[in-house]
């Protein structure tokens, strides 16, 4: 019985190794291009935005650099 689970521990090992083989294999030369000189195309920044939320819906507005007056509530 302990043969027959060390038999399926190495098979399903060398199926785990395999499968991790192949997916690596074809992807070879641009992991190796990604490790050697970094990505190949940067991320522009987002804009700033302030989130609000009215009635349980959120909304994104453009965040200002220059102060807006704030408004009484009627």
């Amino acid at each position: 019985m302990a043969l027959l689970v060390s038999a399926l521990f190495a098979f399903g090992f060398v199926v785990a190794l395999a499968t991790i083989v192949a997916t690596i294999l074809p992807a070879k030369d641009r992991i190796l291009r990604l490790l050697l000189r970094g990505p190949e195309w940067t991320i522009d920044p987002l804009p700033p935005v302030h989130l609000t939320s009215r009635r349980g819906v959120i909304r994104q507005r453009p965040a200002t650099v220059a102060a807006q007056p704030l408004r009484a509530a009627a």
